[in-house]
């Protein structure tokens, strides 16, 4: 079976991908929310953090809003079988936000992989879930159980600062420039004279603010706009122009790199849509209910 990759049609801010027999290696990448991860066969390995990480069946991986990282098999030629569950920020907070009755800070989690068999099966039938006949009743219940079960057993307090926002004014500067400008050619000299500070200085502090090059980080824009255009409609060809990319196949060969499948597969079996839809909401819950999230939803 390939990889297929989904979006949810009465859930916003929430995608699947389910790969079965995958060599695939990811080029290293970002994403804007969490990617949430269960090895269901073989072994998964990836390079984050400053180490490699290693997940095998009963493992979770996440991995943070922004985390640089790669991804493979674990042994080179050995295939490996997989589900992931990418979640908006916003979705994530909402749910603990509902669990608690309050404001709650975004989670942080401080290991990208952690061995929990029973979140583990219970981020698997929630994928499974959302593949089946299940009504959204159900489908919403257990998501919400399992984003209030993950953040509570493996949420940490917010790190110390966002690394972007938190960065030395030089790559605050080329962040800022990046982000309005990412379709642009522009150079490192070009980044190095905004930001007041020599090429090679430039280059250093921003592989230790961001974890990534320069030109790196400038895909990841890319690519994120990219698929915000494609899900309002436009085609492949345009939405590869408008990002910056030099033509329709050069943005399939990254978005392939980065998230495994084209972005045919990524608009998968749903229709086009606009992506600003508000992420759902989960009436009914308040702080009295709040002891009722640990239960089972079976």
């Amino acid at each position: 079976m390939a990889s297929r990759y989904w979006r949810l049609d009465r859930v916003q801010g929430v995608d699947l991908l389910r790969s079965d027999a995958s060599t695939h290696r990811y080029a290293r990448h970002s994403h804007e929310g969490y990617a949430l991860g269960v090895v269901e066969a073989g072994a998964h390995a990836f390079a984050a953090r400053g180490r490699v990480w290693t997940a095998v069946p009963g493992c979770v991986i996440i991995v943070n809003p922004d985390d640089p990282h790669d991804g493979g098999p674990a042994d080179r030629g050995r295939a490996y079988s997989y589900r992931m569950i990418y979640v908006d920020g916003a979705v994530l907070r909402g749910a603990l936000d509902e669990a608690a009755g309050r404001r709650t800070p975004v989670p942080f989690f401080a290991e990208p992989i952690v061995h929990d068999p029973a979140l583990a099966r219970r981020l698997v039938r929630l994928h499974r879930a959302f593949d089946g006949t299940e009504t959204t009743l159900e489908r919403e219940a257990r998501l919400l159980t399992a984003l209030v079960e993950l953040a509570q057993r493996h949420g940490k307090a917010p790190a110390a600062g966002d690394p972007k926002g938190g960065s030395p004014r030089d790559v605050a500067l080329a962040l800022a420039y990046l982000s309005e400008n990412f379709a642009e050619d522009c150079s490192l000299a070009q980044l190095s004279a905004l930001a007041g500070v020599d090429r090679f200085h430039l280059l250093r502090a921003f592989r230790r603010c961001l974890g990534m090059p320069p030109h790196l980080y400038q895909t990841q824009l890319r690519l994120r706009h990219a698929k915000r255009l494609l899900l309002t409609g436009a085609s492949p060809a345009m939405a590869a122009v408008a990002s910056g990319f030099a033509d329709q196949s050069h943005l399939i060969r990254k978005f392939k790199a980065a998230y495994g499948v084209t972005p045919g597969e990524y608009l998968g079996r749903h229709p086009r849509r606009a992506s600003s839809a508000r992420p759902a909401q989960y009436p009914g819950i308040r702080r009295r209910h709040a002891g009722a999230l640990g239960a089972n939803v079976e």
